[in-house]
């Protein structure tokens, strides 16, 4: 049975194995973000009013909490306390370890989204509070490790395109989990299944990754001989074995492209974040939307967002192609399409009162051009260090994850009676922080392969002595 299967492996997908590997890590952030995002839009059932023409829903007792805004800013926001802790502790052995950790960092999150309802019933908000820690820490190996899988199989020049559509696995992931969640809470009365069904999806790819998910093309055992010479041959000019190369830390710390990053990673995190943490609760207590419909207005555009990463992503691989211009500037013109449109956007919608066609069109607005992150900042690690890219992705990422545990935090402090002036304020705060964190990405990020992504192996440094 076993040869059998492993002969299926082999035989059964005669398209390229990088295209598998695409489409599996695509998959792995999805059913992460799926699992991810449901309490944010879950929650809005869970607490407040239990009138049901608010939320559209008729939610029993024992399934409703009296958790004030302070409690939810804390479950929230707990998530990225481990979330963040996981990226630094994942940055020594994502390059190494890449298919085992992927898989690993899947299969924790699922089980535990699956036992969720069951930690709120024994325990109830420190208990969620717990398993969201928890959930964040299986989490947070993902993106490092992810990065480490894009510069194992995909080429420089492919990046652009290939790095922005694996990583909008989260958008989609978000659109698919949050009007998933508002249709399952709408459908079954209960909060409940949507824990239920995303876990369960994650447990299935988790299965799948162990036969098809490897590396690199170089440990894949079912690969195209043609395939895996002409992967080595595009990829042996900006990458060497990092296995044997030791982390250049010092140089890595002090590098001003890194710091730029950095900080165009903050502004992202703190954008996006808000949006996936806060929107919905904006849009149930400002415009009073109905729970399968906030899911649907929340997280729909999404899939616009996806779809300008994605054309973001091939236009800027074509622009570096055809020398329209450096990788370097191509790196900024979309981060800066990612940072000042969607701040414009956010302040406009808080301007426009409660006028819900205005307000969604403007915040539908503001998540589509966020995906002009996704050809800039996401695949910047790559630029900077093949060799290292699960090592910076894990600094960038854990950095930017620190957005996580404030926005929501700071959201509940400012908004404890839920009012549009409340929330202005917390649109203006993200307004500066995307603004500022754009201009340092411009003055300090670079597109280029950095000296230390080639450090003297350990027996050069001997011999040098």
């Amino acid at each position: 049975m076993l040869d059998l299967l492993k002969s299926c492996m082999a035989g059964t997908f005669f398209c390229k194995k990088k295209y598998i590997l695409t489409m599996m890590t695509f998959f792995a952030i999805f059913n992460q973000y799926t699992m991810r995002i449901c309490l944010h839009l879950a929650i809005t059932v869970m607490t407040g009013d239990r009138n049901e023409t608010v939320s559209g829903v008729t939610i029993a007792d024992e399934d409703h909490f009296d958790w004030d805004e302070h409690q939810q800013g804390v479950i929230l926001s707990a998530f990225y306390w481990g979330y963040t802790i996981s990226h630094f502790a994942s940055a020594l052995v994502a390059d190494k370890y890449s298919k085992h950790l992927l898989g690993l960092s899947v299969l924790v999150t699922a089980i535990l989204t699956l036992l969720t309802p069951l930690a709120i019933d024994v325990g109830g908000a420190w208990a969620l509070v717990i398993v969201r820690v928890l959930e964040g820490i299986g989490e947070g190996a993902t993106f490092p490790v992810l990065s480490a899988l894009v510069a194992h199989w995909i080429p420089a020049s492919q990046r652009g395109f290939y790095g922005s559509f694996i990583f909008s696995g989260c958008q989609i992931g978000a659109l698919v989990g949050g009007i998933g969640t508002g249709y399952f809470i709408a459908a079954h009365e209960t909060w409940r299944t949507t824990f239920y069904i995303w876990g369960a999806l994650a447990v299935i790819w988790y299965v799948l990754w162990l036969f098809i998910g490897f590396e690199s093309p170089e440990t894949h055992p079912y690969i195209d001989e043609r395939e895996r010479a002409e992967l080595a041959e595009q990829l042996a000019e900006s990458k060497k074995s990092a296995h044997m190369l030791p982390i250049p830390w010092r140089r890595i710390f002090t590098s001003c492209p890194l710091w730029g990053l950095i900080a165009g990673q903050i502004g992202h995190d703190w954008g996006t974040y808000l949006i996936i943490t806060d929107l919905p609760k904006y849009m149930k207590s400002i415009l009073h939307i109905s729970v399968a419909d906030n899911g649907l207005v929340s997280y729909a555009p999404f899939f616009t967002m996806w779809l300008f990463s994605i054309i973001g992503g091939w236009l800027c691989d074509l622009q570096i192609r055809k020398q329209c211009s450096s990788r370097t500037n191509a790196r900024k013109l979309w981060t800066t399409l990612g940072s000042l449109l969607p701040a414009f956007f956010m302040m406009a919608a808080s301007y426009t009162g409660n006028d819900k066609a205005l307000v969604i069109t403007f915040f539908a607005l503001c998540v589509t051009f966020l995906g002009g992150f996704y050809p800039g900042v996401k695949v910047n690690s790559n630029d900077l260090s093949p060799n290292f890219a699960g090592v910076l992705m894990a600094m960038v990422n854990g950095i930017g994850a620190i957005t996580g545990i404030l926005t929501p935090y700071i959201a509940g402090l400012l908004t404890p009676n839920q009012t549009l002036e409340e929330w202005r304020v917390v649109f203006w705060i993200a307004f500066g922080v995307l603004n500022v964190t754009n201009i340092i990405f411009i003055l300090f990020a670079s597109g280029d392969i950095q000296p230390w992504n080639y450090p003297p192996a350990p027996e050069q440094q001997q011999q040098g002595a």
